[in-house]
């Protein structure tokens, strides 16, 4: 590969998170709630590498010594969230995950103050958040600024299926100081709702160097301030269906200048 060619390559790799929610039946469910949550089954989760010189693996590490372009885990069992904000909603800690009571039943609105629930990994921890992990390495090129270029929705909801205005797909570094959150837009598009870097734009999670691993992170959560996000919604079995997103990471060859 000359120089020249080189210069005009951009890193890529894809990152695919499927999530299947199930409705609660008629569980006491307001905006943000402490005695139910949604149930989610997360399976199909998959990384591909369209790049020759990018590997991928999902796992903390294993590309460096892959020459896989692409990865797939699966989830088995439900995985049961509670609705949460990462900065959405008025008066949250944006890059803290916190949670409150609804209103009332046909009400979505905060009622009272908002609670610390904590980092991305607390979150995970406490059924807030479902976290993934994928890491990309390189063979022989070096790269940097490896950011999320976008997030593509990959079906279509079912009419009258309303989760997928609450789906959010949180992606961050290894230690979570750099982090975005996507979720649908207005326009049915996956937008940034929230970043690091402010401004809604796209933060520098790291660089790819040649033979090593570099962690990235993904959470998926459900926004409770969303206002399809309560109990009238869920006891008419409105918040079931697939959800299904593409993320696509890209990363710049050091010499492209």
């Amino acid at each position: 590969m000359d120089t020249k060619a080189l210069k005009k390559q951009m890193g890529a790799a894809i990152a695919m998170v499927l999530v299947a929610a199930v409705a609660l039946g008629s569980a006491t469910f307001a905006w943000f709630v402490t005695n139910s949550k949604v149930d989610a089954t997360t399976t199909n989760i998959a990384a591909q590498s369209n790049a020759a010189y990018m590997t991928i693996a999902n796992g903390e590490t294993g590309a460096h010594n892959s020459d896989k372009t692409s990865a797939v885990t699966q989830i088995t069992g439900p995985i049961k969230l509670y609705p949460a904000t990462f900065g959405e909603q008025g008066g949250a800690t944006e890059g803290t995950f916190m949670t409150g009571y609804g209103t009332d039943l046909d009400n979505g609105a905060l009622d009272g103050d908002l609670k610390t629930v904590g980092t991305p990994d607390q979150a995970n921890d406490k059924q807030f958040a479902k976290k993934e992990q994928f890491n990309i390495s390189s063979k022989g090129q070096n790269l940097s600024d490896l950011k999320v270029e976008s997030v593509d929705g990959l079906n279509d909801a079912a009419d009258g299926q309303l989760l997928k205005t609450s789906f959010r797909v949180l992606i961050t570094n290894a230690n979570n100081s750099a982090w975005v959150v996507y979720g649908l837009g207005n326009d049915g598009k996956y937008e940034i709702k929230l970043s690091s870097a402010g401004n809604k734009a796209a933060p520098v999670l790291g660089t790819v160097t040649a033979g090593q691993d570099t962690l990235v992170n993904v959470y998926v959560f459900y926004e409770g301030s969303d206002t399809n996000i309560h109990t009238k919604n869920l006891q008419d079995n409105l918040l079931d269906e697939s959800q299904s997103v593409k993320i696509n990471f890209t990363a710049t060859a050091n010499n492209q200048n």
